[in-house]
């Protein structure tokens, strides 16, 4: 495909009908300028000036090529700059997946953020549990992910972008709604609601473990609550479930959560391939990891 400053050169040349007014209007030396033309004409196979040493004219394939060169060029320049845009990651699509939990809070305040910084990459969203979140980046199914407390996978790289604080979410009536900070082993006393161990075996397993580092034993219940935005099992009954602090703009007037005595958080991580990432990807990755940072998510 001829270069466009060599099509740029040839229409100045057009335009002049003059080798020395076309080089000095496009600030070259004029062998350049000749060298330009000669080289279009080559890849081109076909001569598009007549030359003689006072006059320069055009064939009949440089007359139609004059003709039709700016509206090629303008289309050629539209080209690039979406390839190199694409390339750059300013404009394109983002696949991102992440579980329900993470949509109340970390994942609106990030795609906010990329939003403001790139309004031009349109971004998709996927929900779904936290081991399907990282298979889904695995495969190519999505660009990137949120996950809570992932456990490692091949195929993937996770990066901490939140330590989010553990607590109690209760029913407003519930015996420990009075408390402004709670003892796992007062958690222990009333039936405790967690995800089958399916669902998401790491974050099943830092609750279970949380509590044996406590030497507690809690009644636990298995449920599957992924998808239970009314929280109906908490507001109708005793029990309670931990979960973090970013899931707190959520809960209704009619429930609380309250935080744990000594701070337990678990990891939010930011999901993506550990190699050839699209472009909108690795801006992504940027904008998160720069507003985990400024907003001390990992404090």
């Amino acid at each position: 495909m001829p270069r466009s400053g060599c099509s740029r050169s040839f229409l100045a040349v057009a335009e002049e009908l003059n080798f020395s007014r076309a080089a000095e209007r496009l600030h070259i030396a004029q062998p350049s300028l000749s060298a330009q033309i000669r080289h279009l004409e080559k890849e081109l196979g076909v001569q598009l000036l007549e030359r003689t040493t006072r006059t320069v004219s055009l064939t009949e394939a440089g007359q139609t090529l004059f003709e039709r060169g700016p509206a090629a060029l303008v289309g050629i320049q539209q080209m690039w700059t979406a390839v190199r845009e694409i390339g750059q990651g300013v404009v394109g699509a983002l696949r991102l997946a992440y579980p329900l939990s993470a949509g109340f809070d970390t994942v609106p305040r990030l795609v906010q953020a990329m939003h403001e910084a790139y309004p031009r990459i349109a971004i998709t969203t996927e929900v779904a549990p936290s081991p399907t979140v990282l298979r889904a980046v695995r495969d190519g199914r999505a660009d990137a992910g949120i996950a809570r407390s992932p456990a490692p996978l091949d195929g993937v790289q996770l990066s901490p972008l939140r330590h989010d604080k553990l607590g109690v979410l209760v029913a407003a009536d519930h015996p420990l709604a009075t408390r402004t900070a709670i003892e796992l082993a007062d958690v222990a006393d009333h039936p405790v609601v967690l995800h089958p161990r399916d669902a998401n075996p790491a974050h099943h397993d830092l609750i279970v473990d949380l509590f044996a580092a406590h030497g507690v034993q809690p009644r636990l219940v298995e449920r599957d609550i992924a998808f239970d935005l009314s929280q109906s099992f908490i507001i109708g009954g005793s029990a309670s479930t931990i979960i973090g602090r970013s899931s707190a703009p959520a809960i209704r007037d009619s429930m609380r959560w309250i935080p744990l005595v000594g701070g337990e958080a678990e990891t939010v991580a930011l999901v993506l391939p550990p190699a050839e990432r699209t472009a909108a990807a690795r801006r992504f990755e940027q904008i998160a990891l720069a507003y985990a940072s400024e907003h001390g998510w990992l404090e």
